[in-house]
């Protein structure tokens, strides 16, 4: 029985299909399919910043242990706080007081617009342990910051991977296939052009569970892309016996098309208005 998505498809005209190569084909995996180094470079990312995130946790301790009995000092400030991107406060100062040398450095998620006037305060008990008022009078907000940051971080670590688990899936299923004619198909997708890249993303099936994956391309490799009542449809191959589709790519070097299949199945894209 044939998968949801190729009964979703449309109908390719006869000169379309008639042009599509009818030898055996060899799917081959292609760059815009994604693979393990772009997600090893996204890991990597990832867990350095939740790693930095996890790092404010014992300079939110250091500030609230001052708090609990902190005092106006007539420090030396050198630095600023200031907002970025509109919701977060970044704060970066050095403290200078009775020979004593402190840094403070954290941020938080804050609305304001403008920078921040500080005051530099200390621990009553221990002078030599300063901070800013801004760090103590924001500790609950720079903690849920920071709780926020880790928990996206670390989902994005872990979604990351398993999108890498799904697409070895899928990679291993396009090799399977092995030497064998196969059928063009038109399936509906989602195009986004994104940095000068071409983003298709559908639906497949595989072993039973429908997936979500995406193909990009640069100009010299698009999908090939069919609007039609309103709709986003990708032409497709896929292997009769898998029912799992596979987007095709302009050149055709998913199917290491030769010079003259690719330019006959061009020429009839063309005549229907497709290309």
């Amino acid at each position: 029985m044939d998968i949801m998505i190729v009964q979703n498809s449309i109908t390719l005209s006869d000169k379309v299909l008639d042009a599509f190569p009818t030898r055996p084909l060899k799917l081959v995996p292609l760059r815009g399919d994604g693979g393990l180094f772009r997600t090893l470079f996204l890991v990597i990312v990832m867990l350095v910043l939740t790693v930095f995130s996890a790092y404010q946790i014992p300079n939110i301790l250091y500030d609230y242990k001052i708090s609990e009995n902190a005092v106006p000092v007539d420090a030396t400030v050198e630095g600023s706080c200031r907002s970025q991107l509109f919701v977060l406060t970044n704060c970066s100062v050095d403290l200078h007081y009775n020979g004593n040398e402190v840094s403070r450095n954290f941020t938080f998620l804050d609305l304001g617009s403008k920078d921040v006037l500080v005051e530099p305060v200390a621990d009553a008990n221990d002078l030599s342990k300063m901070t800013v008022d801004v760090a103590i009078d924001n500790i609950w907000l720079r903690l849920i910051s920071t709780v926020i940051f880790i928990g996206l971080f670390g989902f994005s670590v872990i979604f990351f991977i398993y999108r890498q688990i799904l697409m070895s899936k899928v990679r291993k299923a396009l090799l399977s296939v092995g030497t064998q004619p196969l059928k063009l198909i038109a399936i509906p997708a989602k195009m986004v052009v994104s940095n000068k890249q071409f983003i298709a993303t559908y639906y497949i099936n595989l072993e039973g569970k429908e997936i979500r994956i995406a193909y990009s391309g640069n100009k010299k490799t698009p999908p090939i892309v069919i609007e039609q009542n309103g709709n986003t449809y990708v032409l497709a191959v896929y292997a009769p016996q898998q029912n799992i589709p596979y987007a095709l790519d302009v050149p055709l070097a998913r199917i290491q098309a030769t010079p003259e299949e690719k330019q006959h199945f061009h020429e009839a894209l063309i005549k229907e208005g497709l290309l």
